[in-house]
């Protein structure tokens, strides 16, 4: 009796993309996240910035 290896081999392999998918997918989300973050801290900062500009040309 002859065990093909190749069922296996395809079984690792498959586990193994899933798992590179899964890890680019999570990657992906945390740039988008950051970069979500850093898109708010610019407004934030944007505003501030229009504050201070604003007093000062009031003086």
């Amino acid at each position: 009796m002859k065990i093909s290896a190749k069922p296996i081999v395809n079984m690792v392999y498959k586990a193994y993309l899933r798992s590179r998918l899964v890890r680019c997918t999570r990657d992906l989300q945390t740039i988008a996240a950051q970069r979500e973050n850093d898109f708010h801290a610019e407004r934030i900062l944007h505003r501030e910035v229009v504050k201070v500009r604003s007093k000062l040309h009031s003086l």
